[in-house]
């Protein structure tokens, strides 16, 4: 009985979260989708008038591996590696410099124009390097999720944000605080970074089991 009462009180604490906070979720995949396209347009037209980025690209990416010990796929260590670097905000000291408030909101936006311009260019130089359907293949099965975890984390630290500097102005400003609203800004942050986590661990069990058991298809 319990657990029947349950199901519908988290699905009414989630919609009401997610309307109270429709435009910062709004901005923010918007935001990341933009630099998304505008890498990935970008890398394509490096590639189309200099070819020969490519093979500098494909170098700088191995090399980069060499300094990186990424674990083999198919393995748990790779697992705890994609999804504790993909988390890195809610556990990793020098990544949670992004809750600080002020200071914070620059580290994010640095952060999500990074991973946007990561993400559009490595999808074109697959593509290219490698046909069209290795990065539909290799991106698409973890990205529906992916994608979603990061907007939703990022979403999390905006709505931190917004909540925790208003008060810190309100107390400056020798006014009262509404800590009704801080409180609610807090519920709904940590909401949001609890459906982040959740989905960022999904994630990373389809991109350590199953997206490269696609790609050898694909390459075969």
């Amino acid at each position: 009985m319990r657990q029947t009462q349950l199901i519908p009180y988290a699905e009414r604490i989630l919609r009401d979260c997610f309307r109270r906070n429709w435009t910062q979720i709004k901005v923010v995949t918007a935001a990341l989708l933009s630099v998304v396209f505008i890498s990935g347009f970008v890398t394509l037209l490096a590639f189309t008038i200099t070819p020969s980025v490519i093979s500098l690209v494909d170098t700088i990416i191995r090399s980069e591996r060499s300094y990186i010990a990424i674990p083999p796929p198919f393995s748990e260590a790779l697992y705890y590696f994609i999804f504790l670097n993909n988390s890195g905000a809610f556990w990793n000291p020098p990544k949670m410099i992004v809750w600080a408030p002020f200071v914070g909101l620059l580290v994010l936006g640095l952060d999500l124009v990074l991973n946007g311009i990561v993400l559009g260019a490595i999808a074109v130089w697959a593509g290219v390097a490698y046909g069209v359907m290795y990065p539909i293949v290799g991106l698409t099965p973890h990205g529906i999720l992916e994608i979603p975890a990061f907007i939703l984390q990022f979403a999390s630290i905006i709505v931190w944000q917004q909540a925790s500097i208003k008060l810190i102005l309100t107390k400056l400003g020798g006014r009262n605080a509404d800590m009704q609203e801080f409180k609610q800004g807090f519920k709904d942050a940590l909401t949001f970074a609890a459906l982040s986590i959740s989905l960022f661990a999904l994630a990373a069990f389809v991109e350590t089991y199953i997206t490269p058991r696609l790609l050898e298809i694909v390459r075969h």
